[in-house]
């Protein structure tokens, strides 16, 4: 028996990539090549990008269209915020235009090569999966890893990427969702059968380094006298972080040795900064940027918590990323990663009162904070992505049956 063959788009793969939707990416291919299946990933355009468990494609290097997919596909998030809210032009310009090439090289891949399915990724490359299932007859799955709602917390969703996540929806054969809360989502704003649409949690990739870290931003001198608190993620409003300072703010007024560390970059940034020192805070806040590789695992294990306010987190992988490097975690409710894990205190993102007396608790008790951080590390180990590949599994079979 020949082995299962899936046509895959995404937007971004390691070490290419600005956040989850990458990493997410591939964990999963290289989990299902663990299964047997054949994938070939589809990238917008060529990069110094090699994976020995599947074959990449560049689109941009498609004979038959010289097109570029431009680089609006590979964003800094404080970029894609920009994009976002300047780029979606009535001439069609910019990141529309960009998905909208992706999409037109799609079809020419489609053509020549041999698959049994598709499978595309976010709504950037719905358009593709769309045009390779028109130009195949081949089924398609479209994977869900955020929609308009959460990304714009609600207020403001652009209309052009609604309409393209809508109709990918509807024209799928099956949908991926990567949790309940957003298989919700789905379901309310968009108006979908939710028997359409399978739950397929993220996970974690193994390999984490335990080893001894280096000072960062100039932060080792602080950890002999303050505890610190982490904020890790885009700055934007999805993610919460003013949130994060108003609580902060309340932790303060009961316990001034605590720094708040704020890693990642976004649209907020600048209004970020100016709110800490309006709310009196400036000299308890550090702004780190954008972290990656090994300066993430630094910044993690030099934390003494770390903190989700997420508004809307479809799930969360940097809860689990907090956890396997065994800092304690306090997230969302209103987040996916919640369903997974037990072994965290769970706050609204707009009750601020007790996300700070949360915080207190885990600083000011040993207790609670080993306790959070040994069963937290035991319980994240056993979320793999060899468990995400055996429902996207199922999900094909389905189908294809």
């Amino acid at each position: 028996m020949s082995k299962l063959r899936v046509l895959m788009f995404g937007w971004e793969f390691p070490p290419f990539n600005s956040g989850g939707l990458g990493v997410a990416c591939f964990g999963l291919v290289k989990a299902l090549a663990k299964q047997g299946v054949e994938i070939i990933f589809v990238l917008p355009r060529k990069i110094d990008c090699r994976a020995d468990f599947c074959r990449i494609i560049f689109a941009d290097e498609n004979p038959v269209d010289a097109a570029k997919i431009l680089s609006a596909a590979y964003l800094t998030p404080d970029q894609y915020g920009k994009t976002v809210q300047g780029l979606f032009c009535a001439n069609d310009k910019g990141l529309i235009s960009e998905v909208k090439k992706y999409a037109l090289l799609a079809r020419r891949i489609a053509e020549r090569e041999k698959f049994d399915i598709i499978h595309a990724h976010d709504w950037l490359c719905y358009p593709a999966g769309l045009a390779a299932k028109e130009a195949s007859g081949k089924p398609l799955v479209i994977h869900i890893h955020a929609t308009e709602f959460d990304r714009t917390g609600g207020i403001g969703a652009n209309s052009q990427v609604f309409t393209i996540e809508k109709e990918g929806f509807e024209k799928a054969d099956r949908i991926a969702a990567v949790s309940n809360f957003t298989k919700q989502k789905v379901v309310e704003h968009y108006g979908i059968n939710p028997a359409k649409i399978s739950v397929v949690y993220n996970a974690l990739e193994r390999g984490y380094s335990a080893h001894a870290f280096e000072t960062i931003m100039g932060l080792n001198g602080l950890k002999e006298k303050f505890k610190i608190v982490l904020f890790l993620g885009r700055l934007t409003i999805q993610k919460g972080p003013d949130y994060f300072l108003r609580a902060a703010v309340k932790v303060l007024e009961k316990n001034p040795n605590v720094y708040f560390v704020m890693a990642g970059s976004g649209d907020m940034e600048a209004q970020l900064i100016n709110q800490s020192i309006d709310l009196g805070i400036a000299d308890k806040v550090i702004f780190t940027g954008f972290l990656r590789d090994q300066n993430l695992t630094k910044i993690y294990k030099m934390a003494d918590l770390y903190v989700m306010p997420s508004v809307s987190e479809p799930f969360g992988l940097t809860a689990l990323e907090a956890l396997a490097h065994g800092t304690p975690a306090i997230i969302s409710k209103q987040s996916g990663v919640s369903e997974v894990i037990k072994n965290c205190l769970l706050v609204d993102f707009w009750d601020i009162n007790q996300m700070a007396g949360k915080i207190l608790a885990v600083l000011n008790y040993p207790t609670l904070r080993n306790t959070l951080r040994e069963n937290g590390t035991n319980e994240v180990e056993k979320i793999t992505w060899d468990n995400s590949a055996v429902a996207c599994l199922n999900i094909y079979n389905e189908v294809l049956s």
